[in-house]
């Protein structure tokens, strides 16, 4: 049963009992006000009391919360003067007008509506919240008040004052729903056998309450919800739930989505806030019946299927490396462990007419790899709902029909010789070498490589890799490095991939700026690629330097040791040299570059195959999204 279309009570519901200093009454805010206002008339001077230590003290008896208020700040009254507080602090409250809480009228009148009984059960004397209640206009509204003087009933968290209410009601308590904002109260109604629910607006954080054991479901507080997504504008952002990282995630679907977002969401049932969300996801178009995506973030990476159906269903799966009970039960910035996002994408799918299968394929920082599960997520989807592009727009033009060109000295070292949404030329000049990359859309697609090193150098085979790299990209990329007066194998790899990722930021930005772009991407995008594709690789452009290799077959050192460090390709290049160039590449796009090895493959095999995969995940970073346009590389204001 939803009450006022925000509460959420069993079906079998017949009575709400509910607190009220924190609950119905917004009484909180006044008693910030009203302790540090009252203790600087005492003692002749202004103090400031944590708004932490009314909290803590706030779901006790005044008596006692006066104690635990002075107790906490370090001073020392006589009883008397105790008692003065107490006493002065009771007609405050008597006489103060205190603001209802937001929702709480309207939940109020759907209970009645729904014929349910309706009690007050407060630690306050029962003739005290009588008169409170009646100042705040709600004296009529309920069938019953308890409060702590009841002869014989010991005070929350002791379950007997609900255990009174309910029994004067004429209702077990598993028929009573009981409100609380305290975890004491909260402890009380759990006692006494009542569905217990939590709200965040008085003594305890909505993180606290959500994780007691006595908390059933839990609200931040009782505005009606709203979930929301529209293809369009991505900087259009308007999201609130009880937890940020949530949050967070819902963002990232969305973000990669290419959508707008509205969200309100006020409670910790995260699984209907995945429903809500999917049931936006299934209004979209849809051009596709399956889609595929790596999702990735630093160290952290995802490979996310989909698959239409009427009732999607969620598979959470791990590559051999990961153990899936261990990641899931990892802490995830402000939540416990990841349940609460398993939740999430379960409701997703449940509603979106999707199938979701995820397979967690790199763990370091857990929350890295939950952003890389839901942007996979949100990548797999935006495939689903638009029409891939054939082509990307051709070279770009002035009003004369001359491609514009900025020659600049951006930093030491370093100059522009030409930018434009359809290409960019830059050189670069050290102590040791001299380094001039071009790389262009439009027109055939190919690498030329010129490379003038010491004869003992033996790099000449990168030209073969670059001409995969390049045509899988559909760029011409042309490549002059000079060797000044150094000569090192692993320096030349890794300069001229510093170099061609500094030309692709500047391109990307180029365009971005033009027309927008995906500023992701893979070459993992149809479920039947995944058994295609032994090599899979991700770049996501985020304003920061990350790279790895992740093998799904063999320990990371046996991989080390069988292809990444010590191998001769047949091409005279080194193996640990190509290491360097994609470090030199993921630093100068400032991205964060993943491949994944799913089947073990020799060198010679598998390091074409990462070039060309590698074109394919550029290819799509660089394609137009006018959702994304004019949008800075960086994680926060991101391309990715």
């Amino acid at each position: 049963m939803v009450l006022a279309d925000r509460l959420t009570v069993p079906d079998r519901t017949a009575a709400l009992l509910l607190d009220m200093d924190g609950v119905l009454l917004d009484t909180l805010t006044m008693e910030f006000e009203l302790i540090g206002a009252l203790l600087g008339e005492r003692l002749g001077e202004d103090v400031s009391v944590p708004r932490t230590v009314v909290r803590r003290a706030f779901p006790y008896d005044l008596a006692l919360a006066w104690r635990r208020i002075l107790a906490e700040l370090g001073l020392e009254l006589p009883e008397e003067e105790i008692d003065g507080l107490v006493a002065a602090h009771e007609h405050a409250r008597l006489t103060a007008s205190v603001p209802t809480h937001e929702g709480i009228s309207a939940i109020l009148d759907a209970a009645r509506g729904a014929g349910l009984a309706l009690a007050v059960v407060s630690n306050n004397p029962q003739a005290d919240v009588a008169r409170i209640l009646a100042g705040a206009g709600l004296g009529d509204r309920f069938d019953l008040l308890v409060g702590n003087d009841a002869p014989g009933l010991p005070k929350k968290p002791a379950p007997d004052t609900y255990l009174e209410g309910a029994r004067r009601l004429g209702l077990e308590p598993a028929r009573c729903v009981v409100i609380e904002d305290s975890l004491l109260g909260a402890e009380a109604g759990s006692r006494a056998g009542c569905h217990t629910i939590a709200v965040a607006t008085g003594a305890n954080t909505f993180a606290e309450l959500s994780a007691s054991p006595h908390v059933a479901r839990c609200y931040s507080d009782f505005r009606p919800g709203h979930v929301a997504l529209e293809l369009g504008d991505v900087t259009s952002k308007a999201l609130f739930t009880g937890n940020d990282f949530v949050s967070h995630m819902v963002e990232h679907v969305a973000w990669r989505l290419g959508c707008s977002v509205d969200v309100l969401w006020t409670s910790d049932d995260w699984r209907q806030l995945g429903v809500d969300l999917g049931g936006e996801v299934r209004r979209l178009p849809r051009v596709r019946d399956s889609a595929a995506a790596l999702g990735m973030i630093d160290d952290g990476s995802a490979v996310v299927r989909l698959t239409a159906a009427d009732s999607g269903r969620l598979a959470l799966e791990a590559a051999p490396q990961v153990d899936l009970e261990w990641f899931v039960g990892l802490r995830v910035e402000q939540l416990n462990d990841g349940r609460p996002l398993v939740s999430l994408l379960d409701g997703l799918a449940s509603a979106s007419g999707w199938d979701i299968a995820v397979t967690v394929a790199s763990v370091e920082d857990a929350h890295h790899t939950w952003e890389g599960v839901f942007r996979g997520v949100g990548i797999a989807l935006d495939r689903s709902v638009r029409a891939p592009l054939d082509d990307v727009p051709g070279p770009y033009r002035d009003a004369n029909g001359r491609p514009p060109v900025q020659e600049a000295a951006v930093e030491r070292g370093w100059r522009v010789l030409a930018a434009s949404p359809s290409l960019a030329r830059l050189q670069r000049e050290t102590a040791e070498s001299e380094v001039r990359v071009e790389v262009a859309l439009g027109g055939p697609a190919g690498a030329r490589c010129r490379v003038d090193v010491a004869d003992s150098v033996q790099v000449s085979g990168v030209e073969e890799l670059l001409e995969r790299f390049a045509s899988r990209a559909g760029l011409r990329v042309t490549i002059e490095f000079r060797a000044t007066r150094l000569s090192s194998s692993h320096v030349v790899l890794e300069d001229i991939g510093l170099a061609l990722g500094r030309a692709l930021r500047l391109l990307a930005i180029e365009r971005s700026e033009a027309f927008g772009i995906e500023g992701a991407g893979s070459n993992v995008d149809r479920v039947e690629s995944l058994a295609e594709q032994p090599v899979r690789v991700g770049v996501s452009m985020e304003g920061r330097k990350f790279w790895r290799l992740v093998p799904f077959t063999e320990p990371y050192d046996d991989f080390r040791r069988d292809f990444l460090l010590g191998h001769t390709l047949r091409n005279g290049l080194f193996s640990e040299d190509l290491d360097d160039f994609i470090d030199g590449l993921a630093g100068g796009l400032q991205a964060s570059v993943m491949v994944h090895v799913v089947e073990r493959v020799d060198p010679d095999a598998g390091w074409p195959q990462v070039f060309a995969a590698l074109g394919e995940a550029i290819g799509e970073l660089l394609r137009p999204n006018e959702s994304r346009r004019s949008l800075t590389p960086g994680v926060k204001a991101t391309l990715a």
